[in-house]
């Protein structure tokens, strides 16, 4: 075996990217700077494409995780003060879903699960990338691990951490847009049934989406200018409800209990090169996205797919050009997905006037056309 991967990040996507290769044979060394008895929290929850299905299914995990999974049947996506509406149905598709939704602690714990019973694969907890640099023509990556600093060889290095490394030597060039925008997450129950239904409204305060969860909740995530949702989230529970209720109207029923709310800040941040030989990033190291298509994790796991398909061999030596011919690849599946995206989270913000009439024409017409809704859910579901 001549070639040793190190990834830097053990969450979904980055496990994902060891099981793919470790089963083809390489060895695999995963970096990852949370505990690993980290109580893991089940109010965050994944919403994942038919592509993310079928990997899981590829690496045999699916089958256990479908028993927690919720179906997405349905995405209901309107506007306030305003007509039309768009109605995506997987059965006017004939699919017995558009995505499904599995907790974050659940996909981990499967990952982490079958990760365990390899021989070739060694995840690193506690543990930090520091720097990189070459001895007698080996790459190696330097990690402290506690009081200590170890040096692992690597033959490629993937980068799945979110982009949250800052490591010395590696020379990335990064395009990024703040937009001063954060997203507020919460579990939120109604006194409806969700029944597999999705809801995608948009508002002046920001888009909010509401998707099914486990005990017939929905995940909340409201997205907006910075002052907006630090004030909403300074709100009690029963003021927050009130406001979400006249924000996102009655369509899902009258809201009732609301907890776990958590702020995170929102940035589009999008790998244009990596300098460096043999090293090459994956997911939120390489694209992050606004989440109003929830698409940012189901993009990650793709990366993890197309490179699985490119070095299937752990006995032939990399190219030197990999980084550079994995990252034209890479962008040129997941560019019309994040161009998607950044349109969807500009046309919908914009409070210019008359933008409200064109988006309710525009919503009725692409409802009215089946052809243009299938083409849309296929590019959602399978980047493509």
């Amino acid at each position: 075996m001549k070639n040793n991967i190190v990834i830097i990040g053990a969450g979904p996507t980055g496990l994902i990217t060891s099981l793919l290769l470790a089963e083809q044979g390489y060895k695999v060394s995963l970096i990852e700077s949370n505990s690993e008895d980290l109580i893991l929290e089940d109010t965050k929850a994944l919403a994942i494409s038919k592509s993310t299905v079928f990997i899981l299914k590829k690496l045999n995990i699916w089958e256990l995780l479908a028993k927690k999974a919720i179906a997405i049947n349905e995405i209901h996506v309107s506007q306030k003060k305003s007509f039309g509406r768009t109605l995506l149905r997987a059965r006017d598709f004939d699919d017995d879903f558009l995505g499904q939704v599995i907790s974050y602690p659940d996909l981990i714990e499967s990952l982490r699960s079958k990760t365990n019973k390899l021989d070739n694969t060694e995840i690193f907890f506690n543990s930090y990338a520091k720097s990189i640099h070459e001895l007698k023509g080996s790459r190696y990556l330097l990690i402290s691990q506690g009081e200590s600093e170890i040096n692992i060889p690597y033959d490629l290095l993937v980068m799945a951490d979110g982009g949250q490394s800052t490591i010395k030597g590696i020379d990335m060039i990064k395009e990024e847009k703040e937009d001063n925008h954060l997203a507020l997450v919460a579990a939120l129950k109604s006194n409806k049934r969700h029944n597999g239904r999705a809801f995608e409204r948009f508002t002046k305060n920001g888009p909010i989406a509401l998707i099914p969860n486990k005990f017939d909740k929905y995940t909340l995530i409201w997205t907006g200018p910075a002052k907006v949702i630090k004030r909403i989230k300074e709100l009690n529970n029963i003021a927050l409800l009130d406001e979400l209720q006249q924000n996102f109207g009655n369509r899902a029923g009258i809201f009732e209990e609301i907890e776990v709310k958590r702020v995170y800040p929102l940035k589009n941040s999008i790998l244009k090169k990596i300098k460096n030989q043999n090293i090459i990033a994956i997911g939120n190291a390489a694209q992050t996205i606004h989440p109003v298509a929830g698409q940012g994790l189901n993009i990650g796991i793709r990366d993890a797919f197309e490179l699985s398909k490119i070095i299937k061999n752990p006995d032939i030596l990399f190219p030197t050009n990999i980084s550079k011919e994995f990252n034209k690849i890479r962008q040129s599946k997941s560019n019309d997905v994040i161009n998607i995206t950044n349109k969807l989270s500009t046309i919908f913000l914009s409070d210019i006037v008359g933008f409200n009439f064109a988006r309710g024409i525009s919503l009725s017409i692409f409802d009215a056309i089946p052809f243009l809704k299938k083409k849309f859910v296929r590019k959602m579901s399978y980047g493509e």
